[in-house]
């Protein structure tokens, strides 16, 4: 009976011990789960109120204003005209740097220069080679709406034609008018 005794006794207390030690062992077992939730930067870019971030090319229509002249008709080109037309860029919600690259083409009349261009009426800026090359740098601030203007003007100087009175007159009575084609490109910049 002694040892039964013994025996329970022992049996009692390796229960003990196991209970003791499961609950302590089960303290630094656990299981947990977490969702990190991450927001993508917006990208939308509006030209001239138009949404251009949706990957397809767009075509937009673009008015110019000639400056008044005594001696050319209201809105109409002729040599020594001087002009410009403005492209509105809606980035208020863009949320990362990005750099706008910009051609221009006026091939068709070569005394047409397009001459400079100037951003939200800062000092104009000479353009080299008929293309723009900006970057934009995001503060916390944003960019709301960013306009660039395009300045042009009919060269008529002897000096620095590219095409006689012949080919100028002769380029606008074949023509209604001229296209300046203005192509532009944005890219978000990564690191």
């Amino acid at each position: 009976m002694k040892i039964r005794i013994k025996i329970l006794i022992c049996f009692i207390a390796v229960a003990f011990l196991l209970s003791v030690m499961s609950s302590t062992y089960s303290r630094y077992v656990a299981d947990a789960n977490g969702d990190v939730s991450l927001a993508f930067a917006k990208w939308q870019i509006l030209i001239n109120g138009e949404d251009i971030t949706s990957g397809n090319v767009r075509t937009l229509n673009i008015t110019p204003n000639i400056l008044e002249n005594d001696n050319v008709a209201a809105g109409k080109l002729a040599p020594s005209s001087l002009g410009y037309y403005d492209i509105e860029i809606d980035a208020t919600n863009v949320e990362t740097s990005f750099d706008l690259h910009l051609t221009l083409d006026n091939e068709e009349m070569a005394d047409l220069k397009i001459s400079s261009y100037s951003i939200d009426g800062e000092e104009p800026i000479e353009i080299e080679g008929n293309q723009i090359d900006e970057e934009f740098d995001y503060s916390e601030d944003g960019f709301g709406v960013i306009t660039i203007r395009i300045y042009f003007e009919w060269y008529d100087i002897e000096d620095d034609e590219e095409m006689d009175d012949e080919e100028d007159n002769s380029y606008a009575n074949e023509h209604d008018s001229i296209t300046i084609t203005t192509n532009l490109s944005f890219e978000q910049r990564i690191s």
